[in-house]
């Protein structure tokens, strides 16, 4: 027989014993492909300007990653391949085969699995594709008919990461056999490795891991540094934590479990302690890596709802008035001149005029900020009964701007912050208190770039004189279709030299890129998680394999059917749920840390990502239970 004949004889004889490895490569390349056609097909093309141009550099940017994540989940999947394998490839050698020759039909039977996991993965993606982007527009909120067309360059882009990335692994598959002892390859699957000792130096290592994940998580609950850069080695530091908490910890944690008699000689416990503790000594690194993937994942979908309301609130502010002028000369803002002028051509919905005062802030650090920004809290609250933010006002209560205290509304157009949280404010040689900081409510809109501090009439009536006045003319007109008519006539019959007139009609539309981001992140999660749970499998599924001949044995020896399915149970949900705990504080802190970058609260979206990553992980634990009974010829 030929080399390619005894290769596809394997490929087809064992597609069951590996279906699991065949599946994930499929859905690896289901999910390229759907972003390939996505990134080359005519749906995302109806945008215009820079959101076309931000949403082609953000799809890049995600195969980017993905390509990077699969690199790596195809490296871990085939390298369990290969394990699985190892003994049965050196069985080969007593049919007189030489070692390059079984590392050519490894190869070829390989390739036979990457070849067809990506032509079914590519047709799979081809006619999934309308679905794919129907849920990803109707995520975005878009009002966009999905094409059904694909382009060939999705295809063969697609094509070329995965079988690239297939290849390289398969080389270094064949390389590794052809270079291996026959004896290494036979006693490969019967190697054994000590549970290292447990001794001082593993107690001292597991405080200072301890000791150094706390740290980190300490760092990121201050991370308003002002330095964006501090964010690397919070991450860096969780990261070293992570990987010592399974080295050490949770060995430390399974060592004493097995000295207490009265846990270890309960029931089945002496079969899942011993083999949980045995797995998790082997195999720490990889738990550790799923540990970060989870965190990574959660703090995903942590992302796309932060950019989603970040995209809604920068919404609100361009939208609140269609017509925005500021002034320094009160004549040029004048309400009434302003909206006899509109009402030539349309009509006022509502309308502000509010006075503001500038004071120069000797503190300042940043180009492009005028000062201490001053408005009255009798202004603000007459400016959110007219643009409809009543329900701010009970938020922004009268008391927060009592004496010295005062309210800071965010700058429109800031998206996210690393400055250090201001709590205390000088103005005009007076110290005032931060009552309330970084308030997003829509006030003045992005007619208005600069962050305003809000005080109570009487002290505002006291500063007034140190400063400069500013003059804000804001308005929502009826028709916002001919707003440039409106723009136009205003500002040929205004003839403004002190400030400047912003039409906020036709910058409505310039961050629905947001809302693809949003889409796409969301996608990222489920895809992620995903693939967290399809290493968790792939790993308890090798462990059976190794384990099958040991639980053969407790089965000859008199375990009962109980103890054996209970044993199983409790080494499957162990190896899911310790990955998962470490994840979920992680990524607690890890929100926490986004939140105070973006400005908002992520709690709510932490629990629903931690609700989600349980429901997938409990399928994914059925699933295993189940395939593990299988793989050791014991079932119900």
């Amino acid at each position: 027989m030929s080399v390619f004949s005894i290769a596809y004889n394997n490929f087809k004889n064992n597609l069951r014993t590996y279906m699991a490895f065949f599946i994930s490569m499929v859905f690896s390349v289901v999910v390229l492909t759907n972003f390939e056609i996505l990134k080359y097909g005519e749906t995302i093309k109806v945008l215009q300007g820079e959101n076309r141009k931000f949403t082609e550099a953000m799809l890049i940017s995600v195969i980017v990653v993905l390509a990077i994540f699969l690199f790596f989940f195809i490296w871990y999947a085939t390298n369990v391949f290969f394990k699985n394998r190892v003994k049965e490839i050196g069985i080969l050698s007593f049919m007189g085969l030489d070692l390059f020759t079984i590392g050519k039909i490894y190869f070829v039977e390989n390739m036979l699995i990457g070849i067809s996991s990506c032509i079914m993965g590519l047709a799979i993606g081809i006619v999934s594709a309308r679905f794919f982007q129907v849920i990803i527009i109707k995520l975005s909120g878009f009002e966009i008919d999905v094409s059904n067309d694909f382009s060939i360059k999705a295809i063969i882009s697609a094509s070329v990461i995965f079988i690239s990335i297939f290849l390289i692994m398969t080389i270094k598959g064949f390389v590794t056999i052809s270079r291996s002892s026959v004896i290494n390859l036979i006693n490969a699957s019967k190697k054994q490795e000590k549970i290292p000792k447990v001794g001082l130096l593993l107690y001292l290592l597991a405080i200072v891991s301890v000791a150094i994940i706390v740290y980190g998580y300490y760092l990121s609950m201050d991370i308003r540094s002002g330095n964006i850069m501090d964010i690397v080695p919070i991450i860096l530091i969780i990261v070293v934590g992570t990987y010592g908490l399974f080295k050490s910890v949770i060995p430390v944690i399974f060592n004493m479990l097995m000295k207490n008699k009265k846990i270890l000689f309960n029931g089945e416990n002496i079969i899942a302690i011993n083999n949980i503790n045995y797995r998790l000594n082997k195999n720490y690194k990889t738990y550790a890596i799923i540990s970060i993937v989870i965190t990574a994942t959660i703090s995903t979908l942590g992302a796309a709802v932060a950019i989603k309301a970040i995209q809604e609130n920068a919404e609100d502010q361009r939208n609140i008035y269609t017509v925005s002028i500021v002034s320094s000369n009160k004549d040029e803002a004048n309400q009434e001149n302003i909206e006899t002028i509109i009402k030539d051509t349309n009509e006022v919905n509502y309308s502000i005029n509010p006075e503001l005062t500038v004071i120069e802030d000797k503190n300042n650090k940043y180009i492009g900020d005028l000062g201490h920004v001053l408005m009255k809290y009798s202004d603000l609250v007459n400016i959110l009964k007219a643009n409809g933010q009543e329900e701010s006002i009970k938020e922004l209560g009268k008391e927060l701007v009592e004496g010295k205290d005062i309210i800071e509304l965010k700058s429109p157009q800031t998206i996210a912050s690393v400055a250090e949280k201001e709590f205390m404010a000088e103005i005009g040689g007076v110290k005032y208190n931060i009552s309330k900081g970084e308030v997003k409510v829509p006030v003045l809109g992005t007619g208005f770039n600069q962050s305003i501090k809000v005080i109570n009439d009487k002290e505002y009536e006291k500063l007034r004189n140190k400063g400069q006045q500013l003059y804000f003319y804001g308005a929502k007109i009826k028709n916002e279709a001919n707003s440039q008519e409106v723009f136009d006539n205003l500002e040929k019959q205004l003839n403004i030299k002190d400030g400047y007139i912003r039409n906020g009609y036709k910058a409505q539309n310039e961050s629905q890129w947001m809302k693809f981001a949003y889409a796409v992140l969301v996608f990222l999660f489920i895809v992620f998680i995903m693939v967290a749970g399809s290493i968790i499998y792939m790993k308890i599924y090798n462990d059976a394999y190794e384990d099958k001949e040991k639980y053969n044995i407790l089965i000859k020896i008199g375990a009962t059917e109980r103890e054996i399915n209970k044993a199983i149970l409790k080494e499957v949900v162990i190896f899911y749920a310790l990955p998962m705990i470490s994840a979920t504080i992680s990524s607690y802190f890890a929100l926490r840390l986004a939140g105070d970058l973006l400005m908002t609260n992520l709690f709510n979206i932490y629990i629903l990502s931690l609700v989600i990553c349980f429901i997938i992980f409990i399928l994914f634990g059925v699933i295993s239970v189940n395939k593990f009974k299988k793989t050791i010829k014991y079932s119900n």
